[in-house]
């Protein structure tokens, strides 16, 4: 059994009784016995999140809601588990398995590293790993992404005569990269990205209205992208690492005895590439082809990945399924899922009309908020977002950021903001977790390496966090505006 430190204890019974007997707490003469509730589940769901953790603390979250008056136990148990949002991640981390599992994910990130341009020179060299770490990294988690390229670079690390403990800048850079990377490209796609989803879901909560796939990536790629391109020359002219090692790097040894492309990685990776497409496809051709986006727009994200997890089990090579059944469900995260789906409900109930937290908030931090600018209001939400995912979780921060953006941007900025634009940039924000162990688990898997200090890997996650802020607010708002 878990043993749990003393103020985790004090912070379990501070969250029980907030989540169980809230209802009675005064709180405003404006809100309910039951929105109340619903006010204190969050504070107290994000006090045990935070600090003890997302396992039986969410299903805590799950019955507290449950015995809200208004929603029930077969409303909450269909808004959690049942939620459409949790089966497609459900279906997208069976997916990418795939690209695991049939080696596809190890030789993309090899041959961005060891083809002709990374040989050119130190930093071509750099510039392909951080290519190869966004490409997987918007494709798959992070988690799955980081543990594919640690071993990459220990091995780089390891050739090149670094050592840990000795304080070197190149590998701090690297390790620091690795995790940054995988966070920028994780905000572009929501493709097995939980807390990109939490983001879309919120939004739907909130306004009964979804956020497109298409619509989203035009926005956020653009965002990573530059955001990437702006860390890199941050590591090249602001930390300046010596990169002369790496011109006795062996890409050969590197590269090992990979043969041709399988047939099984082929079949995989085409799969994979035909229902990214089709994910891309309604909300692209909405811009580019009006005519097919009525016929497009029927294509529900989660058919695509039924389909191929389906075929990829009945396609065999020599014999075997290209990604048998039980491989793909092994891969899924279930406590992931039923956290996902506890704070997907929890939005539900907070943006429920019959019990008026929304209404609450919107009023009574809309008083805070007059006299401020759309713009600067858009302006605090995006540094807010950044800010405070690098020192809580991702999804703790959506959760607050969501609370206090959507009820204004459809009360005090009605007309002014666009509740889908604040979610965007509320989503991008909640990625972009650099600075501290406790933001995300890449984060907390770089400052454990051993290679990297907790002070230089908070100054490198620091301004990571300003670059990004910086390109959300002058790539992203004005292409959100063009687009939503």
């Amino acid at each position: 059994m878990k043993k749990y430190k003393t103020y985790q204890i004090v912070v379990i019974i501070i969250g029980l009784f907030l989540c169980f007997f809230g209802r009675f707490i005064p709180v405003s003469s404006g809100l309910s016995a039951s929105g109340a509730q619903t006010l204190f589940i969050m504070v107290g769901g994000l006090l045990m999140w935070l600090l003890v953790g997302v396992d039986w603390t969410s299903l805590a979250v799950i019955l507290a809601l449950a015995l809200i008056p208004e929603l029930g136990m077969n409303k909450v148990a269909a808004g959690t588990l049942g939620n459409s949002t949790v089966f497609y991640l459900l279906l997208c981390f069976m997916l990418a398995k795939s690209l695991q599992a049939t080696g596809v994910a190890h030789r993309l990130a090899v041959w961005f590293l060891t083809g002709s341009f990374s040989r050119k020179g130190a930093w071509c060299t750099i510039a392909m790993i951080f290519v190869s770490i966004f490409v997987l990294s918007s494709g798959l988690s992070s988690s799955s992404t980081i543990m594919i390229f640690l071993p990459i670079l220990y091995e780089i690390f390891e050739s090149l005569g670094y050592e840990k403990g000795k304080g070197d800048i190149f590998p701090a850079v690297m390790i620091a990269s690795l995790a940054i990377i995988c966070q920028i490209a994780q905000a572009t796609t929501p493709i097995s990205h939980a807390m990109t989803l939490i983001g879309f879901s919120s939004y739907n909560s909130y306004t009964g209205n979804n956020l497109e796939f298409g619509q989203y990536v035009m926005v956020a790629m653009p965002v990573g992208i530059l955001t990437a391109i702006g860390w890199f020359l941050v590591c090249r002219y602001v930390w300046k690492p010596d990169v002369s090692r790496l011109s006795r790097l062996d890409y050969d040894a590197i590269k090992g005895n990979e043969g041709p492309f399988s047939r099984q990685e082929k079949i995989a990776a085409t799969v994979y590439l035909i229902v990214v497409v089709l994910w891309l496809a309604p909300g692209i051709s909405k811009y580019l082809c009006p005519p097919a986006y009525p016929l497009l727009n029927q294509i529900h994200q989660c058919y695509p990945p039924i389909v191929a997890i389906i075929l990829l089990h009945f396609i065999k090579v020599d014999g075997k399924p290209v990604l048998p059944y039980k491989d793909a469900i092994s891969a899924v995260p279930f406590s992931t899922l039923l956290f996902m789906g506890a704070l997907l409900e929890l939005g539900t109930a907070l943006a429920n009309g019959d019990i008026g937290v929304s209404t609450w908030l919107g009023d009574t931090i809309g008083v805070f908020c007059t006299g401020v600018s759309p713009f600067m209001f858009i302006v605090v939400l995006a540094a807010m977002s950044v800010i405070l995912t690098n020192f809580m979780s991702n999804s703790v921060t959506c959760a607050i950021c969501m609370a206090i953006a959507m009820p204004l941007s459809t009360s005090l900025y009605s007309g002014l903001i666009s509740p889908v634009i604040a979610a965007i940039m509320i989503t991008i924000g909640i990625n972009f977790a650099f600075a501290t162990a406790p933001a995300t688990p890449p984060v907390a898997i770089a400052a454990d390496s051993g290679w990297i200090s907790a002070g230089r890997l908070f100054k490198y996650g620091a301004v990571a966090g300003l670059v990004g802020i910086a390109v959300m607010l002058a790539v992203g708002l004005p292409i959100a505006n063009m687009v939503c």
